[in-house]
């Protein structure tokens, strides 16, 4: 995933894939991080995303101090579009809603916004600060696709 949308080094990637995965186990042990794993018929593993619960501050209105997060939202180059992400966000929310959950939140990626704009997920106002400008990550542009006139 990381590969597809910026620009890391080999270092850099080895060393997010390890503090990755130390933070990802305990929540997958305690249910605070479900995975959804997209696979073919011989059980090789092409899509996959997860949804985190969130922390979320208490305030009127919420009846949950967890809010569900999609993210790690991946599918192998040989693979896209064949409606692979569009099912594991499907499931994702469904997941959610049987559940209990009243939303489900996200971060889109250039390359996913318009997955999660089909499947009904609206963009919010979120802000933020820069505290360092060095060592920001070189985020890579989506390839623009010509309009049609």
């Amino acid at each position: 995933m990381w590969v597809d949308i910026a620009h890391f080094t080999e270092k850099e990637l080895d060393s997010g894939d390890r503090m990755y995965r130390k933070w990802a186990r305990p929540r997958l042990r305690s249910g605070a991080l479900v995975g959804f794993i997209l696979e073919t018929p011989r059980r090789k593993a092409v899509a996959s995303g997860c949804l985190w619960m969130m922390p979320r501050q208490p305030r009127p209105m919420v009846k949950r101090l967890t809010v569900p997060y999609l993210l790690s939202m991946f599918t192998e180059p040989a693979h896209r579009g064949k409606g692979y992400a569009s099912r594991i966000v499907r499931e994702a929310v469904s997941w959610a809603r049987m559940h209990g959950y009243d939303a489900v939140t996200l971060h889109a990626s250039d390359y996913g916004e318009s997955i999660y704009r089909r499947e009904g997920f609206t963009r919010t106002v979120e802000m933020r600060l820069r505290l360092k400008s060095k060592g920001r990550v070189n985020w890579k542009a989506r390839p623009r696709r010509p309009r049609k006139v």
